[in-house]
């Protein structure tokens, strides 16, 4: 126990030196948010078999968030609202579609992701300790950015299990994180998620999170506790769209998730 002890100590001396610090408060912050992640994930990790026999293997991710994002509530002080989270409960299968701005992105996942859900990631996350082990586990899918071949694979992948499997897809179409200095915005979409939808005939459900700016910042290593605002948009089905409208249906839910995002994302403050 002594190492619990020592880990205390170090805690509180960096807690007082962040009064000083706004550097020193942004890297502790980080060490609490990278200690919760591990908790999350081990938990995941020694739970995966129990859900496995229960024939729950997608669930890994609904558990390993919930655990996840209740110790950030405690720890960072960070909490998720979330406004038509009913709409996650009737959506069945789908594909959610969230703007992407940080890491911190995982404490809204955390609170929003549904059960049953599986997560489309850079195939190199897989190799990551705790958080890719866990992400096998679920059997998340895993893509190589830049490869035709593994984009294949993973739409016909990904199709099968939202049909077969009564499970739905997390996908961020920006495909990168989008930092905007002036204000909030959104990096123009990629066509994977309503090409995924498309073949699957399922509905993609929008869901926007506010603006992060007033609660983390990495370029000014701006870390504060706050309220994550998150909205879910109603289902956009599939049955009737065509291939060749799949791009004016893109932009058009860009548009709508961008004046949401607008919408929901307060003045940002000086740091």
């Amino acid at each position: 126990m002594h190492w619990l002890l020592w880990a205390v100590l170090a805690d509180a001396l960096l807690a007082s030196c962040a009064l000083f610090s706004r550097k020193v408060g942004y890297y502790r912050r980080w060490i609490h948010f990278t200690l919760c992640a591990l908790v999350a994930s081990s938990s995941g990790i020694l739970a995966a078999p129990a859900l496995w026999l229960c024939g729950k293997r997608a669930s890994v991710n609904w558990l390993v968030g919930r655990i996840f994002y209740y110790t950030t509530r405690i720890v960072l002080g960070i909490s998720v609202q979330i406004e038509g989270e009913e709409i996650l409960q009737r959506a069945g299968p789908c594909v959610l579609a969230g703007n992407h701005q940080s890491i911190f992105d995982l404490v809204m996942l955390a609170r929003v992701f549904p059960k049953q859900t599986v997560i489309l990631a850079k195939r190199v996350i897989s190799y990551y300790p705790f958080v890719g082990w866990f992400m096998r586990l679920a059997d998340d899918i895993f893509i190589s950015r830049g490869s035709k071949q593994s984009a294949s694979d993973m739409f016909m992948r990904a199709s099968e299990e939202l049909r077969s499997k009564n499970v739905s897809v997390w996908f961020f179409p920006e495909g990168t994180r989008g930092r905007f200095e002036d204000g909030p915005g959104l990096l123009p979409f990629k066509l994977g998620a309503f090409l995924l939808a498309y073949h699957a005939k399922v509905p993609v459900v929008p869901v926007v999170v506010m603006d992060f700016y007033n609660i983390y910042d990495k370029r000014s290593l701006w870390s504060a506790p706050g309220v994550l605002k998150v909205k879910v948009l109603e289902p956009i089905p599939m049955d009737s769209v065509s291939e060749d409208e799949l791009k004016q249906l893109m932009n058009s839910t860009r548009e709508r998730m961008l004046a949401e995002l607008l919408q929901l994302s307060p003045p940002r403050i000086a740091h």
